[in-house]
């Protein structure tokens, strides 16, 4: 009796375009071929040799014992509850926002768990533990909401409540961070000084630099050649001579004492973390406002005309048909440039202000820690690069969610 041949069971679809893909762009010739083995090479060497040093030849006590100089440098002990109070309610707040107008990513949950556990694994101690876990709940619960909102028709509602948390975030977080005796703002330092001083430089510069965007392309010419001579002045100078002249200069040309108040509430003390955040405002509205301008000059002219004919004024022709375009058009630079900002603000340490590179220095120079620069100097990369990384995925969801690059 002849045996009955099988042909043999082809293999999954996904293996197929796997394979497919494979053959397509990396092994199509032999050029590609090697190019493709020697960069596989070079990465696999690369990942071994970090791998390597991180899991056998490094040694992370210099990073659990000083995390609270990493985190918030010298501010005080029994102070530190206002910390948790503000990011408590941040943490829930921020998932909440996800879930409102985006939803989460593969890779962006992938790096929120890698966080996780880098935050248990180097601040797990007892209540901090708890807080830690509680900070993370609250994200999770928030994003979980806010996705249950989104899908209701409460949708609009819950968009402006949560636009309006946000707006008083800024007061009551400065309120609490310098409200009392045994607290003030030169106490900060570390990530907490870091992404204070990006918070600041982001919130603020942005509407500054919409009016001088605005004013460079105004009508009126005293308007015009004042922001033109603004901006151009600003970027024609490095942002370590705008922290030197915020330092020494500044204070010879205003009061030395005195409160930064808003409607009667102490927000900060003046000195020269406050001198810092005027700097990095100013020198970061000058790159926005071009950026800005080059968004308002991608506005066809056509649209402005057509709007005057039907007799919108000025204001409602900015707010409702030039910004919203201007804007959209360019958020990868826009956001680009809070990257940036974001990473400047280890400057500050020339003006001896402990931000996070700062406090990784003077970790190494403790006895018991010479020579451990590179645990310090790769945690401190790896924060840096974490929330850069964050602020990158953030913006191509919203490009995505807007049609940035679409017709």
């Amino acid at each position: 009796m002849a045996l009955i041949s099988r042909a043999p069971k082809p293999p999954p679809l996904t293996l197929r375009i796997a394979r497919r893909w494979a053959r397509e762009n990396l092994f199509g010739s032999f050029a590609n071929t090697a190019l493709t083995v020697i960069t596989s090479l070079i990465i696999g060497i690369v990942l071994f040799v970090v791998l390597r040093f991180v899991f056998a030849s490094a040694e992370w006590e210099v990073i659990t014992a000083n995390r609270k100089l990493f985190f918030i440098g010298r501010f005080p002990a029994d102070e530190t509850w206002r910390l948790w109070v503000i990011l408590l309610p941040l943490s829930g707040l921020a998932g909440l926002s996800w879930g409102l107008w985006s939803s989460i990513g593969r890779r962006l949950a992938a790096m929120f768990v890698i966080g996780v556990v880098l935050i248990f694994l180097f601040m797990a101690e007892g209540d901090v533990a708890l807080l830690t876990a509680g900070t993370i709940g609250l994200f999770v619960g928030g994003y979980v909401l806010g996705r249950l909102l989104a899908a209701s028709r409460y949708l609009a509602l819950a968009r402006n409540l949560a636009v309006g948390g946000w707006l008083l975030t800024f007061p009551l977080t400065m309120y609490l961070l310098t409200a009392g005796d045994d607290v003030d703002s030169l106490n900060w330092g570390g990530l907490l000084l870091t992404m204070i001083l990006a918070v600041v430089g982001i919130v603020a510069s942005f509407p500054l630099a919409l009016l001088l965007a605005l004013g460079r392309a105004s009508t009126f010419p005293v308007i015009r050649l004042f922001c033109v001579g603004y901006i151009e002045l600003i970027r024609g100078v490095p942002l370590i001579t705008l922290l030197f002249m915020a330092k020494f200069i500044l204070p010879l040309m205003v009061a030395q004492e005195g409160d930064v108040s808003l409607l009667g509430v102490k927000l900060l003390e003046m000195n020269d973390v406050v001198r810092a955040m005027a700097a990095i405002t100013i020198f970061s509205s000058a790159y926005l406002a071009e950026i800005i301008r080059g968004g308002l000059q991608a506005v066809p002219r056509g649209q402005v005309e057509a709007a005057q004919a039907l007799g919108l004024g000025t204001a409602r022709i900015l707010a409702f048909i030039v910004l919203p375009q201007a804007l959209r058009a360019v958020i990868p630079a826009i956001v680009g440039q809070f990257i940036a900002l974001f990473k400047d603000t280890s400057l500050v340490v020339i003006v001896g202000l402990t931000e996070l590179l700062k406090a990784a220095q003077q970790v190494t120079a403790q006895p018991d820690f010479i020579g451990r620069q590179a645990e310090a100097l790769l945690f401190v990369a790896l924060i840096y690069w974490v929330v850069a990384f964050s602020m990158s995925r953030a913006s191509q969801q919203l490009e995505r969610t807007l049609g940035v690059g679409e017709r």
